[in-house]
């Protein structure tokens, strides 16, 4: 800590206050006292520090980021292990993710969409060349600073495309990323390259353009299965003006096969330029107008073909031209009919050169009976295979002779891995020792009072046994002698729920806004490692995203903390000050609107300041008789203070009434302040009496008290 009471890391970092926080991290604003320049710290929830795989795959990022050094992305300066958790410095930039902008502008136009990808497609481009895959590529993750330049966030889930010996750190089967912009292939868990970037960069581009995803559901299981099964509706069809070269970028960035989007981001981002500059229209074949072709697209069955109509050639990709340049395309990019059209000259049919653009369209073919012919011809050749593997097979089991089975070759052992022994040991322990021979472990949590908790009691596939590399091995771990609850806050959905069931829970989901990710558990009850019998139900707070926010609680805080705390937030801040009889002056009393309540970002919430105890105004009191003025006094909150003697008349009716008081009615004073009060005496007493107690007469009566419990009539006026 620093003498400002700051968290320091490293000795240099100082955090000042938290800006974002993702599906496993908090993000905080700091300074860097060495360079003395702001930076961002993520910092990994603590749930996730003793977690081996969430560590390692936190490390790597900050490894594997740290040598992407490209403009439009952010930049990774950093990173360490402190206070029982791990930490990455990182470029901060000044502006807004597009997730805000889309909330605050709606969508965009085409024109500055295309922009913002191509600098994004630019991005993915060094980071694909450098063997990274983002994996979550999301508006959230898009930052457009304060002078405009667009900025790729977040290479948190980022994948090593070459598997190195021993890393099987990403596997076929795991499913990190956000839902909505899942591809197919993510979705079903498996592997993943580049495309697969594309194709959420796609998800993206149609979101900012027509000002929703393609695909929305109640349940993030619900997107990723639409994803997979479902075909997006082009944006022209829901009223988006939109020209046919960017849509059909868009369409074939959505394609469900990777093998249909763009091979590379360059190619992408050549596309996109060419829009940009222009292109905004799919060239037509050569001899065929514009309204044939868009007939032709539209038409929602097959037409006659005309009778001397020649068939059609199969367009591939189709080049544009920069319109800067002027005239028609020339060079090797111009497409040229494959059969001679109307008015062409004698001689052999021209072949195409396949341009670098990747726009295209699907055509009618009229070769049917040639592809019906080849899929014969293959269908022969894959059952010749089929029969030639089954041959070979049987006799590597040696049925057929006395040799008895084949020895496996020293290629087929060297493929397989021995399961290593991890019974009794932590689940941390099993962990590292699988991941450290290529297999992967999957726990499940089971009440076993013979073993201590997080103790390895059960194994499959069991110990020696030869499995392939990045094969799973099913752990089961001990809860110990009392079942308690697994954490799963900071996780998105789907994994919470597996991790309850698998210890024997009911699960329960709420979903409630928060600044968390949509899809991300806020909170669970019972909370982490309470008690909780099997079969019994846990219910998980989800996040549905930023919609309304909760105002956090300041009380406690000094006034400059719970201002930096509400800004942070991303709160309007005012203050107001009340009275308080039980906060101290000067100490926040709470928030308007309270702390805990939902509200919209950008607020202004006030908070409330005590002004200490409530000021109360002076009663009247001259003239009543004694008592009666002090029980005014006292119903006040106020206390009587010095009590003088005046000696009026006998046999007035002043005796034993407030002839004056100080201070003077109806000021307003700080409540238990003193009165002091003079009260009339008859003069046959002849004393000026100064002291706490009161007359005991009243009305007429001269009755007086000597304050020192003598009665001395006979003493002179202490006033002298």
């Amino acid at each position: 800590m620093s003498d400002e009471g700051l968290t320091v890391f490293n000795g240099r970092y100082e955090l000042l206050r938290r800006i974002a926080r993702g599906g496993m991290a908090d993000v905080y604003l700091a300074r860097d006292a060495s360079l003395d320049r702001q930076v961002a710290v993520k910092v990994l929830f603590p749930e996730f520090a003793n977690d081996p795989s969430f560590v390692e795959r936190f490390r790597r990022e900050a490894k594997a980021a740290a040598n992407l050094n490209h403009p439009n992305i952010v930049g990774i300066y950093d990173w360490g292990q402190e206070q029982g958790t791990y930490y990455i410095v990182m470029e901060y930039v000044v502006g807004r993710s597009m997730a805000d902008v889309m909330r605050s502008t709606g969508r965009l136009s085409p024109d500055r969409a295309a922009e913002i990808a191509s600098d994004v497609a630019e991005a993915l481009s060094s980071a694909h060349n450098a063997g990274l895959v983002h994996r979550d590529v999301k508006l959230g993750n898009i930052i457009v600073s304060d002078d405009g330049q667009v900025k790729v966030a977040d290479f948190g889930i980022a994948t090593a495309l070459a598997r190195r010996t021993g890393d099987n750190l990403t596997h076929i089967g795991s499913v990190m990323g956000t839902a909505t912009y899942f591809s197919p292939e993510q979705a079903q868990g498996k592997a993943l390259d580049g495309r697969s970037d594309l194709y959420s960069l796609g998800v993206v581009l149609y979101e900012m353009i027509v000002g929703k995803p393609p695909f929305t559901a109640d349940t993030s299981t619900a997107v990723a299965v639409k994803h997979v099964q479902e075909r997006p509706l082009a944006p022209s069809l829901l009223g988006v003006s939109i020209v046919e070269s960017l849509e059909a970028i868009i369409l074939k960035l959505l394609a469900k096969n990777p093998a249909n989007r763009y091979p590379k981001a360059d190619d992408l981002r050549a596309d996109l330029q060419r829009y940009l500059a222009g292109a905004h229209n799919i060239p037509t074949r050569t001899g065929e107008s514009p309204q044939t072709r868009t007939a032709e697209r539209a038409a929602t069955r097959p037409q006659p073909p005309a009778a001397a109509a020649p068939a059609r050639p199969r367009t591939g990709p189709v080049a544009t031209t920069h319109p800067s340049r002027g005239g028609p395309p020339t060079g090797p990019g111009v497409q040229v009919p494959a059969t001679p059209g109307p008015g062409s000259g004698p001689g052999p049919p021209q072949q195409y050169v396949p341009p670098p653009a990747y726009y295209y369209e699907e055509v009618h073919r009229s070769d049917g009976w040639k592809r019906a012919v080849l899929m014969f011809l293959g269908l022969a050749v894959l059952l010749v295979a089929l029969i030639f593997l089954a041959w070979t097979f049987y006799d590597s089991l040696g049925l057929g002779d006395d040799n008895g089975p084949a020895e496996p070759t020293t290629s087929d052992s060297a493929a397989l891995i021995d399961v290593p022994d991890v019974l009794g040991l932590s689940y941390g322990e099993a962990d590292a020792q699988l991941r450290s021979v290529g297999l992967v472990p999957e726990p499940s949590y089971q009440v076993n009072t013979g073993q201590p908790e997080n103790t390895v009691f059960a194994q499959s596939p069991p110990a020696g046994q030869r499995i392939e590399e990045g094969a799973t091995v099913a752990l089961t771990v001990s809860q110990g002698e009392i079942p308690r609850v697994p954490p799963v806050r900071g996780r998105n959905r789907v994994d919470a729920e597996a991790v309850l069931r698998s210890a024997g829970y009911e699960v329960i989901v709420i979903e409630g806004a928060s600044q968390a990710e949509a899809g991300i558990v806020v909170g669970q009850d019972p909370s982490s490692n309470a008690e909780l019998a099997p079969g019994e139900a846990v219910t998980i707070t989800v996040s549905t995203g930023p919609g309304q926010i909760f105002v956090p609680d300041v009380r406690g805080q000094t006034l400059s903390q719970a201002f930096q705390t509400l800004i942070g937030q991303g709160f309007r801040v005012g203050e107001r000050r009340e009275p308080s009889t039980v906060v101290e002056e000067g100490q926040i009393i709470d928030t308007d609107p309270p702390s805990g309540f939902p509200v919209s970002p950008g607020l202004e919430v006030f908070v409330i300041i005590s002004d200490g105890p409530p000021l109360v105004a002076i009663p009247d009191v001259q003239g009543l008789l004694f008592d009666t003025g002090k029980l005014a006094i006292e119903r006040a909150g106020l206390e009587i203070g010095i009590v003088t003697f005046e000696p009026v008349e006998p046999g007035s009716t002043d005796v034993g009434r407030i002839l004056a008081q100080t201070p003077p009615p109806n000021l307003e004073v700080s409540a238990e302040s003193q009165v002091d009060v003079v009260v009339g005496e008859s003069s046959e007493t002849d004393g000026d009496q100064t002291g706490p107690e009161s007359p005991e007469g009243e009305g007429g009566e001269s009755e007086g008290i000597d304050q020192t419990g003598v009665d001395s009539p006979e003493e002179p006026d202490a006033t002298g």
